[in-house]
């Protein structure tokens, strides 16, 4: 299947089809949601995501599942609901890195509980991701968005800011030589 932008209305229909399929079946899934979709869904700026970044927590076989059955019943693409962000998480991560985001199916019994990367954390992480080249520098860009987010106005604040959740991990020396291009960004952006 093609790739198909995804939108907050799509992202939550299909969290909800996700839902009631575990609740049928007697289980309650967790999903981490990280990325385009992660900040699609906390931030008015990104107005669409090509597939929901997320990490599955217990039981993963079951959330897979029905995640496939999810985008078979709304015709979404297969990979839609993707673990493939693992490069760019932290090595351990802490329940405060993260935000409940809500349960589906609304209302009734839970089947899915979908948590969000605080903006913070995925700062850190797409000053990580911006290691690679992407379209339209599309890390990049979020990188500056979120740094303006969290009020990151110095360079010194952004590298403590990913050393906090990637702690003795070095910035990339692609990522790092952007560092001042993003924070110049992220002062202009502040003057009136």
């Amino acid at each position: 299947m093609s790739t198909k932008s995804l939108h907050i209305g799509t992202i939550t229909e299909a969290f909800g089809v996700t839902g009631r399929y575990l609740r049928e079946r007697h289980t309650v899934g967790e999903i981490a949601v990280y990325g385009g979709s992660a900040i699609l869904l906390q931030f008015p700026w990104r107005k669409a995501t090509e597939d929901v970044d997320a990490l599955f927590r217990e039981p993963e076989a079951a959330v897979k599942d029905a995640a496939a059955y999810a985008a078979a019943k709304l015709e979404l693409p297969d990979g839609w609901l993707n673990d493939a962000v693992g490069a760019f998480t932290a090595e351990t991560e802490s329940d405060g890195f993260f935000l409940l985001y809500g349960d589906y199916p609304k209302g009734g019994e839970t089947g899915l509980r979908v948590f969000l990367a605080k903006p913070e954390y995925l700062c850190a992480m797409k000053l990580k991701a911006v290691s690679r080249s992407s379209y339209d520098d599309k890390d990049f860009n979020d990188l500056v968005e979120l740094a303006s987010a969290a009020g990151i106005t110095s360079e010194t604040a952004l590298r403590d800011l990913f050393s906090s959740f990637f702690p003795g991990e070095k910035i990339d020396p692609v990522a790092a030589a952007r560092i001042p291009e993003a924070i110049g960004a992220v002062q202009r952006r502040m003057k009136p």
